[in-house]
């Protein structure tokens, strides 16, 4: 049912967001472990860590300065997977407009727990998404793409050379290589803030249905659970990455106000 996958995505950001606490903690940006083109090994650090930093070690050339470099960086990336994640919100926007059509197919074979039943219901489910052209796995994929993406961010910036350099570290005055400081206070704040904006402009999207009441619990429950662990994090990670949820959130605020009612118009800015 659509309210237990709801759960199992909750459980599974909840669990995200600890493994994020834990590998943030007391992180601390160490010149010793800075990641570089002859240190580099695996696939992990070679293919996705290590373009990361030389991109931003670019755009820093380029531009000039590293605060902005990871601004721009942050965005080409999340541009470049926009497509999916406006995909994957329309996706869902479409399913929300179906949901009376799944309440009646699941009326017919309510009671009927036997496995013949239990198939039918599920090919009846499978040719109403193929008519309405959804795809009900498509809200996962963009995860898949951007917890590696997040978590080899980290990375980058908890091992970029130029980050723990004194002379270019500096952005606005705030080290960004700065962990647990008040600068990080203010960008954990204002990450949980834009989190809690767009999630609150994605529920009003959402039709008044008894399932639509039980997904908007669940966001409910997410924003008690996940929200204070992903402020957590940013307060104990280095300030670089608290810019780049910063940014990262404002493009998914942007998202959810130009994504399409269901059965609607596009929401002017």
């Amino acid at each position: 049912m659509k309210f237990d996958m709801n759960k199992k995505m909750i459980l599974g950001l909840a669990v995200v967001a600890v493994l994020l606490v834990l590998t943030g903690c007391g992180v601390q940006v160490d010149p010793e472990r800075a990641l570089t083109a002859e240190t580099a090994s695996g696939f992990w650090e070679s293919f996705l860590v290590l373009p990361l930093i030389q991109m931003i070690t670019w755009l820093y050339n380029l531009l000039g300065n590293l605060g902005v470099a990871i601004i721009v960086a942050t965005i080409l990336t999340k541009a470049a997977v926009m497509p999916l994640m406006l995909k994957s919100m329309n996706n869902t926007a479409k399913m929300q407009t179906i949901q009376p059509e799944q309440d009646k197919i699941k009326q017919r074979y309510a009671g009927k727990t036997d496995r013949d039943s239990q198939m039918k219901m599920q090919t009846e489910m499978q040719a109403l998404y193929k008519e309405k052209g959804i795809s009900p796995l498509a809200g996962c994929l963009p995860m898949l793409i951007q917890m590696p993406l997040m978590f080899a961010f980290f990375q980058a910036f908890s091992r970029h050379p130029l980050i723990a350099t004194t002379d270019v570290r500096y952005f606005l005055g705030m080290s960004l290589s700065a962990v647990s400081e008040v600068p990080n206070v203010i960008f954990a704040a204002v990450v949980a803030g834009l989190m809690y904006f767009s999630q609150t402009m994605t529920q009003k999207k959402t039709q008044s249905s008894e399932a639509n009441a039980q997904v908007a619990n669940s966001m409910k429950m997410m924003n008690v659970m996940f929200l204070p662990m992903m402020a957590l994090m940013v307060y104990s990670s280095p300030l670089a990455m608290g810019l780049y949820f910063i940014v990262s959130q404002l493009m998914m605020t942007v998202q959810s106000l130009i994504i399409k009612k269901p059965g609607g118009t596009p929401t002017p800015f």
